[in-house]
């Protein structure tokens, strides 16, 4: 720690030395563009800036509604500035000077005439814009932005609209984490884990687009998926080899490093990267209270635990390009977890008059170790008469798995010592196959698709005692099982797309059947299930004014439960809290109701979105408790659950240099459902009806300002409302923290970056509330919040096009709570 502090001042002094060798652009050029017709304004026209005799743009903006647009930041010489808009002839003006004392250079108004043949002729020239919007997405022309050669794609997200990144790399989608990144629209197990370690290594100019769906399709499965981020690279023909490094550490205790390399050869290529981190949490506060208001017992823990683990993997893509209508692409993953856990803790039984009753200490040493594999082949088809016109055939395994291992002790106040172990080992493996086609009709498509999913799920699980006279663990057959859950799943979906003039319209259906088998080896239970479910999904879009859109969209989407929510292994190693899945527990359907609004306005994105959510069957995690004082928390299908909520989000370019970011958003939450309390000891069954509900609130502001050319200073204050819970609530929290970067080296080929998190708040408190008839409950922690890093990139080599990437491909984020083993979910 000492030492890191030591460092950092003398890293901004060689910082501050480099600045100041870096000289930047001052020159200026400006003007306004307007409708020769009409003679009007025109927004959102792409405005390019190259030097003179040379074809590459060096900058590129957009214009404003006014029609205004300024180009800062350029060395004085002689520039070209091609203007190029949808629907009208394209302009190049020449800037052979500028004044001296003043380097800006107004062009004035500048005159577009319309073309005869618009939108036939933009089709084959493909005109480049920097933002196009469609009915149900948002597209960032990333070839078309010249900055694309030096930036990583993290990078160029910050310019996406409805996208936040924030100083610590985190990003947003409309002011929410809930979003999927996709890649050629294949979800990638590395993406789902941790998207901005990837995006960060990942060069922006193998990117071609990045779209913003905000209204996913029928051909998306997911239960009320937010949104997705899906990003479409470069498929050219050239060769060549790109990488990066990275570097950081931090305090507490952490370090990662990481690569990623592109090559290719001809018509085969491959795309690679691999992460290690390492992480300790310093030793941190836990303490519960509760009241039993049937036996008058009052139940006191505070303990203190601490950790530390690693995570490493690896991620790559191949490819081989048959021919220009041909392609057969292949993926695979590796991911590995191991952390270590030790608890010390003091637990105190009283009575409501203060007599003692059960105490102990307890002392568990925790093993975990998560892992997974994934490797999939695709094979895609076009045609020559429409390169739109699409098949697509894939296949993909995934193979996961969790194992625990825990030793506990507990030394009481009037017993012997007790030695226990546990262990649970989990296994996940899933079969995908999947076909897809696209066919266009006229500038509309008709898409269809077929799949089929086999999900093989098993646990093995025991729990042991130690025997003092033997010196032996011997296995409680009570707690102990052998569990198997197969499930089949086989869809069809069917989606046309339909636009004229000012209006859009997708519709689109899924029909899916779900078989499920589920078997006990151990009590011999077993449970069938065969379900169908009928996924319909509409969106309509109208176009008021140039980029300005409104939007009415309604969706279905299943959440399938997962193998940590199904697994019915009892977790005590805290007997008087214990934790198991449901293997009973069935799929929930969620319906979303959604109204937007996006506009664009000089320099400012705004998007606003009017949302209702309901969910009749949802899967709720409840906690009971039973006649022996012992509180059992699991999930089930118990009720419903509805949200109304109103999104707000925008993003200001307030200067050249200056940006701020604001997303927002406030729902209210109404809970119901059944719980079913099982009495232990009359081995009864009682009802008990559970409601809540309240508004929850959520607030985050960024804001980023560069110096120059070479620096970069962010920041960003959040604030988090307490969450309703079918019990009770959570507590708010409230986040800031701040970034300085650097960049280093010819082309920006290197950075490195300085960040503090929350520093004016050392620790964070965790406070849950539980509210029932029969008892009352809240549980406390604390862990380290204020934290410093140090990160180094730098990129290496030189590629000239991206390896050749399918454009359809299986995606499987249907299910909720592990469905890889416990972890994340593809």
């Amino acid at each position: 720690m000492k030492k890191l502090f030591l460092f950092l001042p003398f890293c901004c002094i060689i910082l501050t030395h480099v600045a100041a060798q870096v000289p930047a652009g001052n020159a200026v050029i400006k003007g306004v563009v307007i409708d020769s017709a009409k003679v009007a304004p025109l927004g959102y026209v792409t405005v390019g800036v190259r030097e003179a005799g040379k074809k590459e743009p060096i900058k590129s903006t957009y214009t404003q509604d006014n029609g205004s647009f300024e180009v800062t930041g350029l060395p004085p010489k002689a520039y070209e500035v091609v203007i190029n808009y949808v629907g009208f002839k394209s302009r190049i003006l020449k800037v052979t000077e500028f004044p001296v004392g003043n380097p800006v250079v107004n062009l004035g108004r500048i005159q577009l005439s319309p073309t005869s043949s618009q939108l036939k002729e933009v089709e084959v020239v493909a005109q480049k814009q920097l933002i196009k919007q469609d009915i149900d997405k948002i597209t960032y022309d990333v070839e078309a932005d010249p900055e694309s050669k030096t930036m990583t794609a993290l990078d160029m997200l910050r310019k996406v609209p409805l996208i936040t990144v924030d100083a610590e790399d985190n990003i947003q989608l409309k002011g929410s984490g809930s979003y999927r990144v996709l890649v050629n629209g294949k979800t990638s197990s590395l993406f789902v884990r941790d998207p901005k370690e990837v995006l960060k290594s990942m060069p922006a100019h193998t990117i071609k687009n990045i779209e913003v769906i905000t209204n996913p399709p029928a051909k998306y499965e997911a239960e009320g998926v937010g949104g997705i981020i899906n990003i479409i690279t470069v498929k050219k023909t050239l060769g060549g080899y790109n990488g990066s490094i990275n570097l950081g550490a931090r305090t507490p205790v952490g370090y990662n490093a990481g690569g990623y390399l592109t090559a290719k050869i001809k018509k085969f290529g491959f795309s690679g990267y691999y992460g290690h981190n390492y992480n300790e949490s310093p030793s941190a506060e836990n303490n519960l209270f509760r009241d039993d208001y049937i036996r008058k017992i009052r139940l006191n823990q505070r303990g203190i635990n601490n950790n530390h683990g690693t995570f490493n993997y690896l991620d790559g893509n191949l490819s081989y390009e048959l021919d220009s209508l041909n392609l057969i692409t292949g993926n695979f993953s590796f991911n590995v977890s191991n952390s270590r856990n030790n608890l010390t803790q003091q637990v105190l039984n009283t009575s409501y008059t203060g007599e003692p009753g059960l105490s102990y200490n307890r002392y568990n040493k925790g093993a975990f170790e998560w892992h997974g594999y994934d490797v999939g082949l695709d094979y895609q088809r076009s045609f020559r008469k429409n390169k739109e016109q699409l098949f697509t055939l894939s296949y993909k395994f995934n193979n996961g798995g969790n194992d625990s291992d825990t030793d506990f002790r507990l030394e009481y106040t009037d017993r012997p010592l007790v030695y226990s172990t546990t262990q649970n080992n989990g296994t996940s493996a899933e079969h995908t196959v999947q076909a897809d086609y696209v066919h266009p009709i006229g500038k509309n498509n008709l898409e269809m698709g077929l799949k089929t999913i086999t999900r093989l799920n098993s646990s093995d699980y025991f729990y042991a005692n130690l025997n003092p006279d033997n010196g032996q663990y011997e296995i409680d057959p009570a707690q102990s099982n052998n569990f198997d859950y197969h499930q089949d799943i086989f869809a069809g979906y069917t989606s046309y797309s339909f636009k004229k003039k000012d209006w859009g319209l997708k519709l689109g259906a899924r029909l899916e059947q779900t078989r499920i088998n589920a078997d006990f080896a151990s009590s011999g239970t077993v449970a069938d299930q065969d379900y169908f479910n009928l996924i319909p999904s509409i969106a309509l879009s109208r176009k008021l004014k140039e980029m300005k859109t409104m939007r009415l969209s309604y969706t279905q989407r299943i959440e399938r439960p997962g193998l940590w929510y199904l697994n019915p292994y009892v977790n005590r190693t805290d007997p008087r809290n214990i934790y198991f899945g449901n293997p009973n527990l069935r799929a929930a359907t969620n319906h979303s109701f959604d109204l937007s609004y996006s506009t664009f306005v000089k320099k400012t994105s705004v998007n606003t979105s009017l949302f209702y959510n309901f969910t009749n069957n949802s899967i709720q995690l409840f906690t009971t408790l039973g006649a022996d004082s012992v509180a059992r928390t699991t999930y089930g299908n118990i009720g419903k659950n509805q949200r109304l909520g109103l999104s707000f989000n925008t993003n200001m370019n307030l200067t050249k240099n200056l940006n701020l970011s604001l997303n927002a958003s406030t729902n209210f939450v109404q809970l119901n459902g059944v719980i079913t309390v099982a009495d232990t000891v009359t081995k009864t069954n009682t009802l008990t009806p559970v409601s809540n509900n309240g508004i929850t609130a959520n607030v985050f502001g960024y804001v980023n300002y560069k110096f120059g050319t070479k620096w970069r200073a962010s920041g960003n204050i959040g604030y988090n409302s307490p969450q309703i819970l079918l019990q009770g609530t959570s507590a708010g929290w409230a986040y800031n923290s701040f970034s300085v970067t650097r960049m280093l080296f010819k082309k920006d080929k290197g950075s490195l970056n300085l960040s503090i998190s929350s520093p004016f708040q050392r620790n964070r408190r965790f406070f849950n509330e539980l509210q029932d008839t029969r008892f009352y409950q809240n549980s406390e922690s604390f862990y380290v919040m204020r934290r410093l890093s140090l990160s180094f990139n730098y990129r290496f080599g030189k590629l000239q096009g991206d390896i050749a990437r399918k454009k359809r491909g299986i995606k499987n984020d249907d299910v909720s709570g592990g469905g890889q083993g416990g972890g994340a979910t593809n």
